[in-house]
């Protein structure tokens, strides 16, 4: 009970200081709570930024993968530089150059394209595909791939620049947002946005930090005091992560952060949780005085008289109870004394209230705070603010963007392996073709169709594609608008040949490129049919939420498609407006839930339920407790205190818990043998004298032979008397504790058999002759000591 009290006070206090709209910290810290930056807004520009560093990565390991397809075609085998250079650059427009670079006569033999800066290489060991960053003044930064050739050109790297695609997407300018790449030596590379002015040493100190933490491979999120307007402060938000990808064998050497200007809304402090947490600590005090003055006090009460009744202290009255458990067994120990002191009893006192019941009323109000409290406070709307929208229909927008750049992409490598696969025995196509499936995750399938449809060489998992004509010329297809799975695939004729090169792609994987924005983003068609979707879904499900259908119309007509309910932020993003991807007629749609944004009220919600959910399971423990430990045992001993009361003192009441009811219990047994054996049993039985420690004298049985009893001679030893066994006064004037209970036999229903008269004249050592003399008729004496003897060993003495 104690501990239950305990526990609803710490419920009550964290009820009280977590509850609160400026923190658990603001007593102490009120100014910078109010002007702390909300943590969801953190975490989207932490998304964000991480979602820009893994498409800067995608780019710049975009090259490698071209040149591991382009070295499985056999384009490499050529001896003409020149040619070979022509080839790569026809087949990867893309490139900005490409050179054939000796770099042990530190020479280039061959170029191709723009002016590569081999210098940059110089020093580097190239023992395998290296890339490496090249700033460029005024324009996108330049990545080296440099490619170890072997064969005939042996020694030789192929050296390839292309620019690297530019990820910043759309730019939150009512944030004065700035991306940055930054060098491990914290140079910077590149930026997009709006500029840092180099008086704000707090902004630029929070960037020289995040630049060198980047570097370290770490990622997070830094954030600056509050400044500016006082009516609108804002606080710089600094978001950095590397650039790093499996592809490239780890980090390229390059850092994203990004830099914005977050509007801080100052929370005025409330304390909505004082009013519960007062009502908790009223409860657990009002419970803890009634189960203490109506269960506990009770008991112990009982347990002190029955003690004194079981002692042999029969003069007081047994002190009665109100409560119905505790009443059954004082009216039985009352009428254990009445019998004992052959008085009439005295008269009961009527009971009203039940110890069950008490149980029920305080668990019951417990209950009903929890169910108060997590149906006001735990269930209240957070209000969003105008920045938190717009940031998240930004993210949709860079997740829709990315989208649109892996489809375009796809059909991109398609085209270049079609360029590469003119003439090629399809032997050598197959090689290029697995290559593709294995580097492009972004495919599932990728095979080559003839002119009805069917495929030819494939590579990867099986077409999902059903048999049929392919669409003509080039671009994006969506194959079908039912089914298990949804078709999407990328085709492009194959030069010199009636048949098509077809990459399927893979659905989860395009589910994939769309979770950086938060929330669930779902792709759905012109029929508003579910395409791909960032949680489980059944393919082509309808949209059947009128919010989302509304932004769905409206971002297909170019309009403003952001909104936000009461329960979740809606965005909504057209795929493309022109471009290869237009055909397909897709939007990216969001939903993010209110609560699951970093917001005060939000906090002050989910603390709610947790204080709700504690409160419940305290009352259901102490209900269960107290039911199990005090209830049902107490009123198993009343039943069996009853009974005994009734007469009926056949069985025997074992204790089965060592506590307040475990004691009564056993007097309870103390005073069913009294009633049985007399009064004296009450002293003896719960106070046998002694100690543990005292010795135990065992007295042997005494066996009478069979047969007719033959006297010895008079010289023979003397036989001692039997053995009797020792009272349990003469034990106490001993200092012995007595023999066990377990050697009290009970003695058989029904009249008890009275022991033969003892004779007060027989010897106890008659002198017994080994030959006795001829039977004859036994005296009066011998026949009662006979009777005696043979009433002993009968008795077990």
């Amino acid at each position: 009970m104690a501990t239950t009290f305990v526990l609803l006070v710490v419920v009550a206090v964290f009820t009280a200081v977590y509850l609160s709209t400026a923190g658990p910290l603001s007593l102490l810290h009120a100014d910078e709570a109010a002007s702390a930056v909300s943590g969801e807004v953190a975490a989207d520009q932490q998304r964000a930024t991480t979602a820009l560093a893994q498409s800067a990565a995608t780019s710049a390991a975009s090259v490698a993968d071209d040149l591991q397809i382009a070295a499985s075609s056999g384009v490499f085998d050529t001896v003409d530089d020149a040619a070979l250079l022509t080839r790569l650059g026809e087949t990867y427009p893309e490139w900005r150059g490409t050179v054939l670079y000796d770099r042990a006569k530190n020479k280039v033999l061959a170029a191709h394209g723009e002016p590569v800066p081999v210098e940059t290489l110089r020093g580097v060991a190239v023992v395998k595909l290296t890339l490496r960053p090249v700033a460029r003044s005024g324009d996108a930064p330049l990545v080296l791939t440099a490619f170890p050739l072997g064969g005939a050109r042996a020694g030789r790297l192929l050296v390839v620049s292309a620019a690297l695609r530019e990820t910043t997407g759309d730019l939150d300018k009512a944030a004065r947002q700035q991306v940055r790449l930054v060098t491990t030596e914290g140079a910077v590379l590149h930026s997009l946005g709006t500029a840092v002015p180099k008086q704000d040493t707090a902004a630029q100190e929070l960037l020289t930090r995040a630049a060198s933490a980047a570097a370290a491979g770490q990622s997070g999120v830094l954030t600056g005091d509050a400044g500016g307007d006082p009516g609108r402060p804002v606080a710089p938000v600094v978001s950095y992560a590397p650039v790093t990808s499996a592809e490239i064998g780890g980090s390229l050497g390059l850092s994203v952060v990004s830099l914005s200007r977050v509007p801080v809304d100052p929370v005025p402090a409330r304390w909505p949780g004082l009013i519960p947490a007062a009502a908790l600590l009223g409860l657990a005090l009002a419970g803890f005085v009634l189960l203490r003055r109506a269960v506990v006090a009770p008991v112990r009460r009982l347990r002190t008289d029955a003690l004194a009744i079981a002692a042999g202290v029969l003069a007081e009255r047994v002190r009665q109870s109100r409560i119905r458990e505790v009443n059954r067994v004082t009216t039985a120990f009352e009428c254990y004394q009445a019998k004992l002191r052959r008085r009439k009893p005295a008269a009961s006192v009527k009971p009203f209230l039940s110890a069950q019941l008490v149980l029920v009323l305080v668990s019951l109000a417990l209950l009903g705070w929890s169910g108060a409290v997590a149906a006001t406070l735990g269930r209240q709307h957070a209000e969003v603010s105008p920045a938190l929208l717009s940031e998240h229909g930004v993210r949709v927008a860079r997740s829709a963007d990315n989208l649109r750049r892996s489809l375009v992409e796809g059909l991109t490598d398609l085209r270049s392996l079609a360029r590469l696969a003119a003439g090629k025995q399809p032997d050598q196509v197959r090689g290029m073709l697995g290559q593709l499936a294995d580097s492009e995750s972004r495919f599932r399938s990728v095979y080559v169709a003839d002119a009805q449809g069917g495929v030819v060489l494939q590579a990867g998992r099986e077409s999902l594609r059903e048999p049929g004509k392919l669409p003509a010329g080039e671009g994006l297809h969506q194959h079908n608008t039912s089914g298990r799975v949804p078709v999407v695939y990328a085709f492009t004729p194959l030069p010199g040949s009636a048949n098509t090169l077809v990459g399927e792609y893979d659905v989860p994987r395009m589910a994939e490129l769309l979770g950086s924005a938060g929330g669930r983003l779902r792709v759905v068609d012109e029929g508003k049919r579910t395409i791909a979707d960032t949680e489980g879904y059944l393919a082509f499900a309808p949209l059947t939420d009128p919010t989302l259908i509304k932004n769905v119309d409206a971002a297909r007509s170019g309009k403003d498609a952001r909104e936000t309910t009461s329960a979740a932020l809606v965005a909504a993003q057209r795929l493309a407006t022109d471009g290869t991807t237009a055909s397909l007629k897709w939007v990216v749609v969001a939903e993010q839930p209110v609560g699951s944004l970093g917001l005060a009220d939000n906090t002050v919600r989910d603390g709610a339920r947790v204080a709700a959910l504690l409160v419940a399971v305290v009352a259901l423990l102490l209900f269960g407790w107290h039911l199990l430990i005090v209830v049902r045992p107490l009123r198993r001993v009343g039943d069996a205190a009853v009974r005994i009361a009734d007469g009926d003192t056949g069985d025997v009441v074992y204790p089965q818990r060592h506590d307040e009811i475990g004691t009564i219990a056993s007097c309870v047994e103390i005073c069913r043998q009294a009633l049985a054996d007399g009064a004296d049993r009450l002293g003896e039985v719960r106070r046998p004298a002694g100690a543990a420690t005292d010795k135990t004298e065992l007295f042997q049985r005494v066996r009478r032979e069979p047969g007719p009893r033959r006297a010895k001679p008079r010289a023979a030893q003397q036989e001692p008397a039997p053995a009797r066994k020792a009272s349990q006064a003469e034990h106490r004037d001993r200092g012995e504790s007595g023999p066990p209970r377990d050697e009290r036999r009970r003695e058989p229903a029904g009249p008890r058999r009275r022991p033969p008269v003892r004779p007060q004249q027989i010897s106890a050592a008659q002198p017994r002759t080994q030959n006795p003399p001829p039977a004859r008729a036994l005296t009066a004496e011998e026949q009662a000591r006979r009777d005696y003897l043979r009433w002993l060993d009968e008795a077990g003495v």
